[in-house]
């Protein structure tokens, strides 16, 4: 009976331990820290300081284009993961955007590269196809920003 018992309570604490972690963790569709701007250039940042960047595009409510889009974020030439990607109204009521996250809950120290990859559906007009089929989506600017993480 004692052997049950203690089964009994190991079963109830893991399993009120399993429903409760998920409350406490922070939501996956949340930005940490301070935004790290990669427009604003090569630049210093605090070190071991929570952050997040967010980059991405603007859209017109409705254009059938936005799924073609992507944004590819590196850093020292090693692709990262978005943590999620954001469509939010801008608030000028025709105007959407899209954004992609990119969390460090840890911060970063060092000196790192990060490079911003935009992909856009290539029209011949303002993107160029490059001998790609219209639509297809196509790598149209990139951009770089060394970031010094400083104590």
């Amino acid at each position: 009976m004692r052997r049950f018992s203690i089964a009994l309570v190991l079963a109830t604490t893991v399993l009120l331990s399993l429903s409760v972690a998920p409350s406490a963790a922070a939501p996956r569709d949340q930005a940490l820290g301070d935004r790290l701007d990669l427009r604003d250039g090569d630049q210093s940042f605090q070190a071991s300081t929570p952050f997040h960047i967010d980059h991405g595009f603007a859209f017109t409510i409705g254009d059938n284009k936005i799924g073609l889009s992507d944004f590819v974020l590196d850093m020292d030439g090693t692709p990262l993961t978005a943590d999620f990607v954001r469509r939010t109204p801008v608030g000028d009521g025709i105007t959407v955007s899209k954004l992609w996250y990119y969390n460090f809950p840890s911060g970063l120290t060092g000196t790192h590269e990060f490079t911003r990859h935009y992909f856009e559906a290539c029209n011949n007009d303002t993107v160029p196809c490059d001998g790609n089929r219209i639509n297809t989506s196509v790598e149209d600017f990139t951009v770089s920003a060394v970031v010094e993480f400083t104590p």
